[in-house]
């Protein structure tokens, strides 16, 4: 066991470390092992694909929380201040949109305030609604008046795999089932805590990082300590440094308790 002292940054992610989404809802031990870290002095931030207008289910205790990396690092908010902002270039969404409409693929898009989709298939109506995500309007023009910060796809692997070789440009990470989030290439959770930390000028080994999917390899592997949860993909655990419980099964608390943060 290792106990860590000094008041720290710790990052959260929201689906599947914060918010259980089998059972939807946030575990009672987190909410109130995150309100005896806030009261200790330490740093409380979130570290989400979701953009800021989709934290609905983090609403009760979304005042616990100084920071934001919002949109797979591609929106970082400090204390109210917006720190970083990354939208795509039109001509390379432009091309990524031709990929995508030639293979006939449901697609969508994340601006700062709203979403939208190309067409409202089961797929996407599904991941949304497993992530207690609203729906998005469908809207396959939503591109063209708006800045955009991130593109999803709803497909297959063989499918993404034909996109992504056409648009060498961006990065594509699967979520759920059948989605991927579609960033720049060289953008990443990883980037926004960088951006974060060095707004904050808090050192590497001062900052701790909760997730469970592939998006959150860049955040853990920029965090000191990187901790996965027990329902976190097989990826990232490989990176992490520590592998607590599920969400289910009070995973943030015990992973506290193991370092003796509180």
């Amino acid at each position: 066991m290792v106990k860590i002292m000094q008041e720290k940054l710790i990052l959260f992610d929201i689906d599947g470390t914060l918010f259980d989404n089998e059972n939807k809802c946030i575990p009672p031990s987190t909410i109130t092992t995150l309100e005896k870290l806030k009261a200790k002095g330490h740093h409380l931030g979130i570290a989400t694909g979701r953009a800021r207008y989709m934290l609905h289910s983090i609403e009760k205790i979304i005042n616990l929380f100084d920071s934001f990396i919002l949109i797979n690092g591609q929106h970082v908010i400090c204390q109210g201040q917006d720190i970083y902002k990354h939208t795509v270039e039109f001509s390379l969404l432009q091309k990524l949109v031709k990929s995508m409409d030639y293979y006939q693929l449901t697609y969508g898009f994340q601006s700062e305030d709203e979403e939208a989709l190309n067409n409202l298939n089961i797929d996407a109506i599904n991941s949304f609604k497993a992530l207690s995500l609203n729906l998005p309007k469908e809207d396959p023009s939503f591109h063209l008046n708006k800045a955009i910060y991130q593109i999803w796809c709803f497909c297959s692997p063989e499918e993404i795999a034909k996109v992504e070789k056409e648009n060498p440009e961006f990065s594509f990470i699967k979520w759920m089932q059948v989605g991927y989030d579609i960033i720049k290439k060289g953008e990443s959770k990883g980037k926004g805590l960088i951006k974060l930390s060095n707004f904050l000028q808090i050192t590497k080994e001062n900052i701790i990082a909760f997730g469970d999917g592939d998006n959150d390899i860049d955040l853990l592997k920029e965090a000191g300590l990187g901790i996965a949860m027990g329902n976190a993909t097989t990826n990232l655990k490989a990176i992490s440094t520590y592998v607590t419980s599920k969400v289910s099964e009070d995973g943030i608390a015990k992973a506290i308790k193991h370092y003796r943060l509180l």
